[in-house]
């Protein structure tokens, strides 16, 4: 009893405690040169190369709001425009992290590896940025082989 209880009362409360998000009734884009806030605006611009060409560009390329302002589109089609430069930047940050990590796990194996800390040794460096240039494919052989990640009894838990 008391379940079902709690159950009517969440559902009460999850959907009509908190009123859906409605989007402003005349917020539509239209194109730029159609817009006549963004027509004041480039009138009052300044007359200048840096006004004059990003204005022109903006009033056959894109749209704007009833504020006047250029708006982009987040369209399907544009997802590319996204895409590309998060893989590179997913890719690279990934390389100096797994360089730096085969870097720290093959220094342990010296006789002295805070010294290798301190002092970088460049061939294991060398080594180590050649092995980060695959680190997708050796992050998923190692996950396939359990040996990226610990196993539960290898954590330490603070006592309570």
């Amino acid at each position: 009893m008391r379940a079902l209880f709690a159950i009517v009362i969440m559902s009460f409360v999850w959907f009509n405690a908190i009123p859906p998000a409605i989007a402003a009734g005349d917020t539509h884009l239209v194109p730029c040169q159609e817009s006549t806030a963004f027509m004041e605006n480039l009138q009052n611009a300044p007359k200048s190369y840096y006004f004059d060409q990003p204005y022109q560009a903006y009033s056959k390329n894109l749209l704007c709001g009833e504020d006047g302002l250029p708006h982009l589109q987040l369209r399907l089609d544009r997802a590319v425009d996204i895409a590309i430069p998060f893989v590179i930047f997913f890719y690279f940050a990934g390389f100096v992290g797994w360089s730096g990590r085969a870097y720290l796990i093959n220094s342990k194996k010296a006789s002295k590896p805070e010294e290798m800390e301190i002092f970088i040794n460049v061939p294991l460096a060398i080594q180590s940025f050649i092995q980060g240039l695959l680190w997708p494919l050796a992050a998923f052989r190692e996950l396939t082989a359990k040996e990226l990640t610990a196993k539960d009894s290898e954590l330490s838990v603070s006592p309570r």
